[in-house]
């Protein structure tokens, strides 16, 4: 299997050289290079087949905000994931505005990040376990239908395309009544589908179920 090639930019070295080491020792990944600041990347950018680009937010040329935005000038198609200390919303809602992948705090265990680099390298987002609360706390009004898109968990189930559509719309604070008008069906079925949705997912709330879309993807981030 071909490995993950990774750039990572990050302006404290001696976390570049720890993190280089700790990936390079797993047979999935590939180092391609490393720098400390955002021009030396770009400097190179096309010279060097990049899988992941692993980006810190704060450096001392340029921000991880807008150095994500140049990468996606420069490659549309780039899969971005943020490692950072940074765990304010807004950080995380600039990152995804400008088209960054994930976003992964420098205190996840390497399991975590190795899932993330993964996740992205396959075309999916991914945030950590610490994100996703933050976002959690964040949901009202901020997110969107994404169908390609998915927060990584193992426990997902089978939802079917229309309660995965009936979930996002719940995540997003619908009422039934709204749901039925929205879907052109009646509130009765909305309920059906309502339990149905509860039974696979377990859930035990509406907050549960919101949680669990964010969790699956099913909601993703979305610009102002």
């Amino acid at each position: 299997m071909e490995r993950i090639k990774i750039f990572l930019i990050d302006d404290h070295k001696l976390f570049v050289e720890g993190i280089c080491s700790l990936l390079s020792d797993e047979q999935r990944f590939e180092i391609v290079g490393c720098s400390l600041t955002g021009y030396e990347l770009l400097a190179v950018i096309n010279d060097v087949k990049i899988d992941v680009f692993m980006v810190d937010i704060n450096m001392p040329d340029i921000s991880g905000v807008e150095l994500t935005r140049r990468i996606k000038e420069i490659i549309p198609d780039a899969k971005i994931l943020a490692l950072t200390m940074f765990d304010e919303f807004s950080y995380v809602e600039k990152m995804m505005q400008n088209r960054a992948m994930g976003y992964v705090l420098k205190s996840a265990s390497l399991q975590e990040l190795s899932t993330a680099i993964e996740t992205v390298a396959s075309g999916k987002r991914f945030l950590g376990t610490e994100i996703q609360e933050i976002v959690f706390n964040k949901i009202g009004g901020k997110f969107s239908l994404s169908e390609k898109d998915a927060f990584t968990n193992s426990d997902q189930v089978k939802l079917t395309p229309r309660e995965t559509e009936i979930l996002a719309l719940i995540a997003r604070e619908h009422t039934t009544q709204q749901i039925a008008e929205k879907l052109f069906i009646s509130e009765r079925t909305v309920e059906t589908h309502r339990k149905n949705i509860f039974s696979k997912t377990k859930a035990k709330s509406v907050i549960g179920l919101s949680k669990y879309a964010i969790q699956h993807g099913i909601v993703t981030l979305n610009e102002k």
